[in-house]
Formats: C-alpha cells, structure tokens, sequence
C-alpha cells in the first residue's frame, strides 16, 4: 500500500512541475495545415519590423519568431523576402517551418550589418533573407555603396516560380528622408535586374510609387498590385505600411514588363508589423 502511495504522490509532483513549465513558442504555435507545402506560384514580401521583438517582449522568448513564423504558414509562398531580420532569427523560423509544419525552404541570408542591439540574443548579423521552396542558384550578396543612416543591400538567386525558371531580388532601401540614398540604390540594384529575361524583385522600397527615385524601375518593371504605378498612388492602389502621416505604399512585388508573369489574387495583409506582408499569385502565358 505505501509503494503504491508513493507511486502515486510521485506521478502527481510529475504532473503539477509540467503544467508549470513555460511554454515555448514552439508549442503556442497552431497546429500545421493539413497541407504544408507551398502555393507554386506565390511570391511574397514581408518587413518583419525589428523594433517589434521589444514590443513584444512581454511574451515568451521568440515570440515575434513565431508570428513570423505563423504569416509565412497561413499564406505559404513559394518565394518570400524577409527584411529587417537576424540572420539566425531567420535560420530559427526556416529550421522551425520545417521541423513544426513541414513546409520546406531554401534559403540565403544577408547580414548588411552587425550589431548587438538589434540581435541580441540571437547573434550580430542583421539585414534581408530570400526563402524558396525550390533550389536557389547562382546565388549573389551585394551591400550598397550607399545605405543612408544604416547599411542596406539585395540578395538574388535563380529558382522556380510558377513552374519557370526566373531571377529573384530581394532588398530593402534606406530609410525615412533618405531619397538621395535611395536613388543611388536603385542605379545599383535597376542594372542588374534588368539584365534577366526573367526578374522578379521583392522587397521594402521605403518609399511610394510617384516618388522621383523609384522612376528607373518604372521604366522596365510594373507593380503586381495594377492600381499602383509612377502616377497612381491613390485608392485603390493598397497602402502596406503604416508610415508618418498616413498609411503608404512601401512594398513592392516587381515584375519586369518584358516577362512572361501576370498577377493575380494580389494581397496586402496587416499583422502584428508596422508593415503588411504582401503577396501575389503569378502566371505564365
């Protein structure tokens, strides 16, 4: 009877130390779809707003991880562009949608900079990642000659959206006032682009498509969502950021005139990031 007691007294402590232990973001996460792979043809860009991990620091550690991790789950792209991430924040969400969803990326990652307060703890490097549920090759890193107040640059690789074969560029421009950096950026990135038959380019423009700056890309690239473009700028073009003043149009899925893509299904979806994560479904002819 007293081996029995004990056993029992033991299986309780058991039960009441696991119901007290934290839960970790992994286990908060929501149950994988029943599918986990990614639409074929959905590319996507995402600033997952590094100010928002101290935001959210009265949650469990990694928290803003697993929103992350939840966005790019709930609307599975084929290609994504991730700015203002760690890079091994972005190895921890790529290592967790395999290993909690199933949904498998290949990946590149760009530190523009190293720094402690951006990162801790996950490491120094700090800047973009380009995720692809196919391969990505002949791949390229290139940092800016010109950041503005902090380093910027792109990343670019081949892979394969909508069964072919196409450049993507993923980027983030500087920030804020900046336009003279920006313009400098895009006569770097615009060259380049527009070298491919195929290029798409994705990424956080930090500026709206009447500016000045943004009119090279203009010039070969059209906009996925059609109502936005060098003199539209107005409803219904969709704003994807919450900027000062108002909400503005800040992220861009480029397409060059020249290829063989159309949109459609085009998405501006709001989160817990001072940016929407904004997708488009594309197709061949």
């Amino acid at each position: 009877m007293k081996n029995k007691l004990s056993a029992a007294l033991m299986a309780a402590t058991v039960l009441v130390l696991t119901m007290l232990q934290p839960s970790s973001p992994a286990s908060a996460s929501t149950v994988a779809p029943q599918d986990p792979s990614a639409f074929s043809n959905r590319v996507a860009t995402f600033n997952v707003c590094n100010p928002c991990r101290y935001q959210l620091s009265g949650g469990p550690p990694g928290r803003h991880l697993s929103l992350i991790e939840q966005q790019i789950v709930t609307y599975r792209p084929q290609v994504i562009a991730l700015q203002e991430i760690c890079v091994n924040e972005a190895r921890i969400v790529r290592g967790d949608l395999e290993q909690l969803y199933g949904l498998h990326y290949n990946a590149i990652y760009l530190a523009t900079t190293n720094t402690i307060g951006r990162c801790l703890p996950y490491g120094v490097g700090y800047g973009i990642a380009l995720f692809s549920a196919a391969p990505l090759t002949n791949q390229i890193k290139h940092r800016y000659a010109v950041g503005g107040s902090e380093p910027r640059g792109y990343i670019a690789a081949d892979t394969t959206v909508a069964g072919r074969q196409v450049r993507v560029f993923a980027t983030h421009l500087a920030q804020g006032g900046q336009a003279d950096a920006r313009r400098s950026e895009i006569q770097e990135l615009f060259p380049v682009a527009t070298s491919y038959d195929q290029a798409i380019v994705l990424g956080d423009f930090n500026s709206e498509p009447t500016a000045a700056e943004q009119r090279p890309m203009w010039t070969w690239f059209r906009d996925a969502d059609p109502a936005c473009g060098p003199t539209r700028n107005l409803p219904p073009c969709k704003p994807t950021a919450d900027a000062s003043g108002h909400r503005k149009k800040f992220d861009y899925v480029f397409l060059l005139r020249s290829g063989s893509f159309t949109a459609s299904n085009n998405g501006v979806h709001a989160n817990y990031s001072d940016h929407d994560l904004v997708h488009a479904d594309l197709h061949t002819g």
